[in-house]
Protein backbone atom coordinates (compact mmCIF):
# COMPACT_ATOMS: atom_id res chain seq x y z
CA UNK A 1 0.00 0.00 0.00
CA UNK A 2 1.62 3.15 -0.89
CA UNK A 3 1.68 6.55 1.36
CA UNK A 4 -0.84 8.33 -0.34
CA UNK A 5 -3.33 5.25 0.03
CA UNK A 6 -2.59 4.77 3.78
CA UNK A 7 -2.94 8.54 4.27
CA UNK A 8 -5.99 8.38 3.08
CA UNK A 9 -7.49 5.42 4.79
CA UNK A 10 -6.56 7.29 7.62
CA UNK A 11 -8.73 10.42 6.67
CA UNK A 12 -11.85 8.37 6.21
CA UNK A 13 -11.20 6.41 9.27
CA UNK A 14 -11.19 9.87 11.22
CA UNK A 15 -14.20 11.10 9.19
CA UNK A 16 -16.02 8.26 10.13
CA UNK A 17 -14.77 8.49 14.05
CA UNK A 18 -16.50 12.07 14.09
CA UNK A 19 -19.90 10.64 12.81
CA UNK A 20 -20.78 10.43 16.38
CA UNK A 21 -20.81 14.34 16.52
CA UNK A 22 -23.45 14.83 14.01
CA UNK A 23 -26.44 14.89 17.00
CA UNK A 24 -24.79 17.46 19.27
CA UNK A 25 -27.00 20.30 20.06
CA UNK A 26 -24.23 22.61 19.05
CA UNK A 27 -24.93 21.49 15.31
CA UNK A 28 -28.38 22.02 15.51
CA UNK A 29 -28.75 18.46 14.40
CA UNK A 30 -27.69 18.98 11.14
CA UNK A 31 -26.15 15.85 9.67
CA UNK A 32 -27.22 16.48 6.51
CA UNK A 33 -25.27 19.51 5.73
CA UNK A 34 -22.85 17.80 2.99
CA UNK A 35 -25.73 17.02 1.07
CA UNK A 36 -28.27 20.30 1.57
CA UNK A 37 -26.77 21.35 -2.09
CA UNK A 38 -27.07 18.60 -4.03
CA UNK A 39 -29.45 20.17 -7.29
CA UNK A 40 -29.74 16.78 -8.97
CA UNK A 41 -28.55 18.51 -12.18
CA UNK A 42 -26.17 16.05 -12.85
CA UNK A 43 -28.74 13.56 -13.01
CA UNK A 44 -30.65 15.58 -15.61
CA UNK A 45 -33.84 15.14 -13.14
CA UNK A 46 -34.72 12.00 -13.40
CA UNK A 47 -33.88 10.66 -9.97
CA UNK A 48 -31.43 8.22 -11.39
CA UNK A 49 -27.53 8.03 -10.31
CA UNK A 50 -25.02 8.17 -13.08
CA UNK A 51 -25.00 5.06 -15.07
CA UNK A 52 -25.53 2.27 -12.40
CA UNK A 53 -29.10 2.08 -12.98
CA UNK A 54 -29.48 2.27 -9.10
CA UNK A 55 -31.93 5.63 -7.88
CA UNK A 56 -30.64 8.43 -5.83
CA UNK A 57 -32.57 9.80 -2.64
CA UNK A 58 -35.42 12.21 -4.23
CA UNK A 59 -35.18 16.00 -4.33
CA UNK A 60 -37.56 17.81 -1.41
CA UNK A 61 -40.89 19.20 -2.79
CA UNK A 62 -41.73 22.41 -1.14
CA UNK A 63 -44.37 23.96 0.97
CA UNK A 64 -44.98 27.22 -0.60
CA UNK A 65 -46.62 29.57 1.76
CA UNK A 66 -47.83 33.43 1.30
CA UNK A 67 -48.50 35.45 4.56
CA UNK A 68 -49.85 39.03 3.45
CA UNK A 69 -50.26 41.72 6.26
CA UNK A 70 -52.62 44.47 4.54
CA UNK A 71 -52.82 46.73 7.90
CA UNK A 72 -50.67 49.63 8.70
CA UNK A 73 -49.04 48.22 11.78
CA UNK A 74 -46.78 45.17 11.98
CA UNK A 75 -48.72 41.77 13.44
CA UNK A 76 -47.16 38.72 14.78
CA UNK A 77 -47.20 35.78 11.96
CA UNK A 78 -47.41 32.13 13.03
CA UNK A 79 -46.41 29.50 11.48
CA UNK A 80 -47.53 25.89 12.70
CA UNK A 81 -48.26 25.64 16.18
CA UNK A 82 -51.36 22.91 15.42
CA UNK A 83 -51.45 21.59 18.81
CA UNK A 84 -51.92 25.30 19.96
CA UNK A 85 -54.03 26.44 17.44
CA UNK A 86 -56.11 24.55 15.85
CA UNK A 87 -58.73 24.92 14.99
CA UNK A 88 -59.00 28.08 14.13
CA UNK A 89 -58.76 28.92 10.34
CA UNK A 90 -55.95 31.29 11.13
CA UNK A 91 -53.81 29.20 12.94
CA UNK A 92 -53.44 31.74 15.68
CA UNK A 93 -52.93 34.36 13.48
CA UNK A 94 -54.70 37.94 13.28
CA UNK A 95 -57.78 37.25 11.55
CA UNK A 96 -56.94 40.09 8.84
CA UNK A 97 -53.70 38.45 7.87
CA UNK A 98 -53.98 36.65 4.57
CA UNK A 99 -52.41 33.03 4.02
CA UNK A 100 -52.28 31.11 0.99
CA UNK A 101 -51.37 27.77 0.38
CA UNK A 102 -49.71 28.67 -2.93
CA UNK A 103 -48.76 24.93 -4.02
CA UNK A 104 -52.59 24.38 -3.79
CA UNK A 105 -54.08 20.82 -2.02
CA UNK A 106 -55.39 21.91 1.25
CA UNK A 107 -55.75 25.32 2.98
CA UNK A 108 -53.25 26.84 5.28
CA UNK A 109 -54.82 25.48 8.40
CA UNK A 110 -55.02 21.70 6.68
CA UNK A 111 -51.44 21.89 6.45
CA UNK A 112 -50.83 22.76 9.57
CA UNK A 113 -53.33 19.70 10.64
CA UNK A 114 -50.95 17.86 8.48
CA UNK A 115 -47.91 18.11 10.82
CA UNK A 116 -49.87 16.04 13.42
CA UNK A 117 -49.87 12.54 11.44
CA UNK A 118 -46.88 14.05 9.40
CA UNK A 119 -43.79 15.39 11.41
CA UNK A 120 -41.21 16.47 9.16
CA UNK A 121 -37.55 17.86 9.52
CA UNK A 122 -36.77 20.66 7.48
CA UNK A 123 -33.62 21.43 5.80
CA UNK A 124 -33.95 24.73 4.29
CA UNK A 125 -35.89 27.59 3.96
CA UNK A 126 -36.32 30.34 1.46
CA UNK A 127 -37.74 33.84 2.00
CA UNK A 128 -39.08 36.32 -0.29
CA UNK A 129 -40.27 39.95 0.01
CA UNK A 130 -40.23 43.07 -1.73
CA UNK A 131 -39.91 44.88 1.88
CA UNK A 132 -36.23 44.33 1.93
CA UNK A 133 -36.75 45.33 5.84
CA UNK A 134 -39.05 42.16 6.43
CA UNK A 135 -36.05 40.12 5.31
CA UNK A 136 -33.93 41.53 8.04
CA UNK A 137 -36.45 40.26 10.81
CA UNK A 138 -35.77 37.59 13.68
CA UNK A 139 -37.92 34.45 13.33
CA UNK A 140 -38.31 32.47 17.01
CA UNK A 141 -38.58 28.71 16.76
CA UNK A 142 -40.55 26.88 19.45
CA UNK A 143 -40.95 23.32 20.95
CA UNK A 144 -43.46 22.89 23.66
CA UNK A 145 -44.55 19.96 25.49
CA UNK A 146 -47.66 19.50 27.32
CA UNK A 147 -46.01 18.71 30.73
CA UNK A 148 -44.95 22.88 30.37
CA UNK A 149 -41.42 22.55 28.76
CA UNK A 150 -40.17 24.25 25.93
CA UNK A 151 -37.49 25.96 24.65
CA UNK A 152 -36.88 28.67 22.13
CA UNK A 153 -34.35 29.39 19.51
CA UNK A 154 -33.74 32.31 17.14
CA UNK A 155 -33.23 32.69 13.63
CA UNK A 156 -31.89 36.50 12.96
CA UNK A 157 -32.67 36.55 9.08
CA UNK A 158 -30.81 39.29 8.61
CA UNK A 159 -27.09 37.92 9.32
CA UNK A 160 -28.32 34.66 7.02
CA UNK A 161 -27.77 35.87 3.94
CA UNK A 162 -26.11 33.82 1.17
CA UNK A 163 -23.01 35.54 -0.15
CA UNK A 164 -23.83 34.02 -3.67
CA UNK A 165 -27.21 35.18 -3.35
CA UNK A 166 -27.77 38.40 -5.58
CA UNK A 167 -31.40 38.81 -5.74
CA UNK A 168 -31.90 41.05 -2.87
CA UNK A 169 -35.94 40.45 -1.84
CA UNK A 170 -34.83 36.25 -1.35
CA UNK A 171 -32.97 34.38 1.20
CA UNK A 172 -31.81 31.03 0.83
CA UNK A 173 -31.09 29.30 4.50
CA UNK A 174 -29.86 26.12 5.40
CA UNK A 175 -31.56 24.90 8.71
CA UNK A 176 -32.36 22.03 10.24
CA UNK A 177 -36.23 22.15 11.79
CA UNK A 178 -38.37 19.25 13.31
CA UNK A 179 -41.81 20.15 12.89
CA UNK A 180 -44.52 18.48 14.78
CA UNK A 181 -47.90 19.37 15.95
CA UNK A 182 -45.64 20.65 19.25
CA UNK A 183 -43.75 23.42 17.05
CA UNK A 184 -44.48 26.83 16.32
CA UNK A 185 -42.66 29.44 14.71
CA UNK A 186 -43.20 33.52 15.28
CA UNK A 187 -42.14 36.39 13.59
CA UNK A 188 -43.06 39.98 12.81
CA UNK A 189 -45.02 40.61 9.77
CA UNK A 190 -44.47 44.62 9.09
CA UNK A 191 -46.79 46.44 7.69
CA UNK A 192 -48.62 46.16 4.45
CA UNK A 193 -45.92 43.66 3.58
CA UNK A 194 -46.43 39.78 1.99
CA UNK A 195 -43.63 37.52 2.39
CA UNK A 196 -43.41 33.87 0.82
CA UNK A 197 -41.98 31.26 2.70
CA UNK A 198 -40.71 27.81 0.58
CA UNK A 199 -40.18 24.95 3.16
CA UNK A 200 -38.00 22.03 2.19
CA UNK A 201 -38.79 18.84 4.12
CA UNK A 202 -35.61 16.53 3.72
CA UNK A 203 -37.40 13.83 6.03
CA UNK A 204 -41.28 13.04 5.97
CA UNK A 205 -42.49 10.40 8.77
CA UNK A 206 -45.68 9.01 7.43
CA UNK A 207 -47.40 5.58 8.99
CA UNK A 208 -50.04 5.52 5.48
CA UNK A 209 -46.32 4.90 3.38
CA UNK A 210 -45.83 1.42 5.69
CA UNK A 211 -49.15 0.51 4.37
CA UNK A 212 -48.64 0.96 0.93
CA UNK A 213 -45.70 -1.08 1.05
CA UNK A 214 -42.97 1.91 1.95
CA UNK A 215 -40.93 3.20 4.82
CA UNK A 216 -42.48 4.98 7.54
CA UNK A 217 -39.44 6.97 7.64
CA UNK A 218 -39.29 8.93 3.74
CA UNK A 219 -36.19 11.33 3.27
CA UNK A 220 -35.00 13.63 0.26
CA UNK A 221 -32.50 15.95 -0.41
CA UNK A 222 -32.92 19.94 -0.55
CA UNK A 223 -32.34 21.50 -3.53
CA UNK A 224 -29.37 23.75 -4.31
CA UNK A 225 -31.23 27.14 -4.59
CA UNK A 226 -28.09 29.37 -4.68
CA UNK A 227 -24.68 29.83 -5.86
CA UNK A 228 -25.60 27.46 -8.89
CA UNK A 229 -23.63 28.70 -11.47
CA UNK A 230 -20.81 29.56 -9.26
CA UNK A 231 -17.52 27.72 -10.63
CA UNK A 232 -16.10 24.70 -8.59
CA UNK A 233 -13.21 25.48 -6.42
CA UNK A 234 -10.23 23.42 -7.56
CA UNK A 235 -6.94 22.58 -5.22
CA UNK A 236 -4.26 21.44 -7.34
CA UNK A 237 -1.71 19.92 -4.64
CA UNK A 238 0.81 16.58 -4.31
CA UNK A 239 0.16 16.98 -0.25
CA UNK A 240 -1.75 14.15 1.11
CA UNK A 241 -5.68 14.25 1.81
CA UNK A 242 -5.00 14.50 5.46
CA UNK A 243 -2.59 17.24 5.48
CA UNK A 244 -4.83 18.94 3.42
CA UNK A 245 -7.54 18.82 5.52
CA UNK A 246 -5.23 19.90 8.54
CA UNK A 247 -3.83 23.44 6.59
Amino acid sequence: MTSNTKELHRFLGEAEAMSGYDGMDYFDGDGMSYFDDFDGDDFDGNGMSFASGTPTQNISDPYVLSFENPQLATVSAILFGYNLYYPDPAGGNDPLTVITNLQGGTSYIGFVAQTATKPLKVGKWRFQSSNLTQLSQTLTITHFDANGKQYSTPLNLSIMRDAYQFQSDILDITKMVVVDSNTVITFPLLPTTTMVISIFPVAVLSSKAVLNGGQSLNTAIAPRLSGKNVAPVIINTNQGVGGVMKG
